[in-house]
């Protein structure tokens, strides 16, 4: 499907009404990567058990103007898409295959909405705790047959001139080529006018006077927020939240308004690793992004906000447990007893070549028996295991589930309906369930461009 949506049940287009409805000067979409409808309750749960209130995720669906809808999200070639393929749907209005970033099968290459934009005289901005040149960023300003061709992605970053980037992969940024040459994207961004930070420290020390900006605070993915919080090596890498309230305040003096695009990309990763510990904290840290997007439209109110997920990951689901599941409550409580990522854990083990007990324990308050930890030294051991997480998280599934009581589908992504919100111009025009491609022209109608 191209241009304009038009509605799934043979309505009619929108295009000749949006010539005559309010101009979005804004766009901000904040994306919740493998989001769940299981993790959103999780979170919400456990909200509410420790702190008293509701998730600010909740709080939205009381609030005035509010347009939402379930979002269809399958790809050209599945129904259970991939980041890359999900990205692509909004990026270009154009359904692919998994794996690819607005290229369909036969090699056509279609133009991102972040480059639309660049002509219309706006600034445009990308926030990820991923990579920076992860899937669901590149969807909205690249073009590559390939997902993994993240080298690519990141030239084309530049050379398009995306003016915010802030997120992980500095190992991407610099690498030599098979004829021994070097490239360093740090300088390059730099020598094309980018202010460069690297760290917290420096994403304060940024001037609002910096037109672009390249902020990279970890080699690959930042680190889990659970991580974040309790591991005081890591107190130097920003947040989410933090990198959101930096980019509007960046962007926020654009003459011609700004589009940006905000991911909590770990929440996928934490499903795929079925952590329970992990993908609550990775909820929560997006949901501390909202009030931030409704302070800033309710300044700017010619701003079109939109809020969803690309699909689910890992099925996560709070369950029934006790009697009358009245032990569903305290299982929420016990979940405080997990202080790291068990990604956190692996790194650790990785390096020392073992397994430590000791420490597993102090991470996840788990004490592991002699097969548990034979089997997770063998893992270590093992030059095919590529994910030791997800064996650790396996070999103490029983545990997990005694502690938390959180189920798993599976480590893999799910084809469940998502929910989409949406606020400002343009979102009056979301029909009550969509696909995801068709979400591309009611942005690009919103912003008239």
């Amino acid at each position: 499907m191209t241009g304009l949506a038009t509605s799934l049940f043979g309505g009619k287009s929108v295009a000749a009404e949006f010539s005559q409805r309010a101009k979005a000067k804004n766009l901000i979409f904040l994306v919740v990567d493998g989001m769940c409808h299981g993790t959103l309750g999780l979170a919400h749960h456990w909200n509410r058990r420790r702190h008293g209130k509701h998730l600010n995720w909740m709080q939205l669906y009381l609030r005035p103007g509010l347009h939402r809808c379930m979002q269809d999200t399958a790809s050209h070639n599945s129904p259970v898409t991939d980041s890359a393929a999900a990205a692509s749907a909004w990026g270009s209005g154009q359904r692919v295959n998994n794996g690819s970033i607005n290229v369909n099968p036969e090699g056509k290459t279609f133009e991102p909405i972040w480059l639309r934009a660049k002509r219309a005289g706006k600034s445009t901005g990308l926030v990820s705790t991923c990579r920076i040149s992860h899937a669901t960023p590149a969807g909205f300003a690249a073009n590559v047959a390939s997902r993994g061709n993240e080298k690519a992605i990141i030239a084309q970053y530049l050379d398009r001139g995306i003016d915010l980037l802030l997120g992980g992969g500095a190992e991407q940024f610099v690498h030599v080529n098979e004829d021994g040459s070097k490239v360093d994207y740090f300088g390059a961004f730099a020598d094309a006018g980018y202010a460069v930070v690297r760290d917290r420290a420096g994403l304060k020390r940024l001037s609002k006077k910096e037109k672009r900006v390249l902020g990279i605070f970890s080699d690959s993915h930042m680190p889990y927020a659970i991580d974040r919080r309790n591991d005081l090596s890591l107190r130097n890498t920003p947040g989410l939240a933090e990198m959101f309230a930096t980019a509007l305040g960046q962007l926020e003096g654009s003459e011609n308004g700004f589009v940006l695009q905000v991911e909590a990309g770990r929440v996928d990763h934490a499903g795929h690793a079925n952590d329970p510990g992990a993908i609550l904290h990775e909820q929560l840290e997006f949901d501390d992004c909202i009030p931030r997007a409704v302070e800033f439209i309710e300044k700017h109110p010619d701003t079109m906000l939109i809020v969803t997920t690309d699909h689910g990951t890992g099925g996560c689901q709070l369950d029934g447990k006790g009697h009358y599941y009245k032990d569903s409550g305290p299982a929420l409580d016990r979940m405080n007893k997990l202080k790291y990522s068990f990604e956190w854990l692996e790194e650790r083990f990785r390096v020392a070549g073992e397994f430590n007990a000791e420490l597993f324990a102090h991470a996840t308050g788990l004490t592991a028996s002699e097969s548990q930890a034979a089997k997770i030294q063998a893992a270590i051991e093992d030059p095919n295991t590529t994910y030791l997480s997800s064996k650790m998280t396996d070999a103490f599934a029983d545990e997990l589930k005694e502690i938390a009581s959180v189920g798993w589908t599976s480590n893999n992504h799910t084809a469940e309906n998502v929910e989409l919100m949406a606020f400002g111009p343009g979102s009056e025009d979301l029909p009550g369930f969509i696909r995801n491609e068709e979400l591309f022209g009611i942005m690009t109608g919103a912003l008239k461009i």
